[in-house]
């Protein structure tokens, strides 16, 4: 099996898509797929199919494609997603509320465990479960639960909460605000995402679609 830091970035996306498509195929009991099939069901060719699994292991059968429940399991331990992880929020949002109440992520093995807020009215409010706390206490749940990853939807003052976590060594940190954030140590891996970098990708192509 291949090193992390060998796996290009754009190979684990489209791994999470295979993931996603054999998720699919094994709730509509299809039990076995060709390469050539399952590669246009991912909108990709079949040899980048083949070499993208490379680095997950020998998971086919020549003349027989692969068992889609196999497939689908290894990638999962490939993946890292047969655990339960437990993840810290920062900034109480709309966003935020959404992805507390948010049922999925819980049955993917994401746990949300306590939220962040600066504003005193958020404070002590209870969502979903967890408990919203001041960003001063963040010691005390550190102290108490092992936290796996940070999730940042704060627009304002996002800065704060990624300095709070990076202080207390969260090495895994999903930003979700409109702010791109990076650091230097490549031992620590920063997520950006934003609903408005996506939709400014689709501007560009819609803009200069010929």
């Amino acid at each position: 099996m291949a090193k992390i830091k060998n796996l290009p970035e754009n190979t684990l996306e489209r791994l999470i898509i295979y993931f996603k498509v054999l998720d699919l195929l094994e709730k509509n009991k299809i039990e076995a797929i060709s390469s050539e099939e399952l590669a246009k069901r991912c909108g990709i060719n079949p040899a980048q199919l083949r070499k993208d699994l490379s680095f997950v292991g020998n998971l086919g059968t020549k003349g027989v494609g692969y068992s889609v429940k196999s497939l689908k399991y290894n990638l999962k331990k490939f993946l890292g997603i047969t655990q339960e992880w437990n993840l810290i929020l920062g900034g109480i949002t709309p966003l935020a509320e959404y992805l507390l109440q948010n049922k999925a992520l819980s049955k993917a093995g994401f746990y949300f465990m306590a939220a962040f807020d600066r504003k005193e009215a958020n404070i002590g409010k209870i969502i979903n479960g967890v408990s919203v706390y001041s960003l001063d206490q963040l010691d005390y749940v550190f102290k108490a639960v092992k936290v796996d990853i940070g999730v940042i939807t704060e627009e304002e003052t996002p800065e704060i909460y990624l300095e709070a976590f990076l202080k207390h060594n969260l090495k895994a940190i999903l930003n979700l605000s409109s702010v791109p954030f990076f650091v230097e140590d490549d031992k620590i891996q920063i997520e950006n995402f934003s609903f408005e970098m996506s939709l400014t990708k689709l501007s560009f192509f819609l803009k200069h679609l010929a």
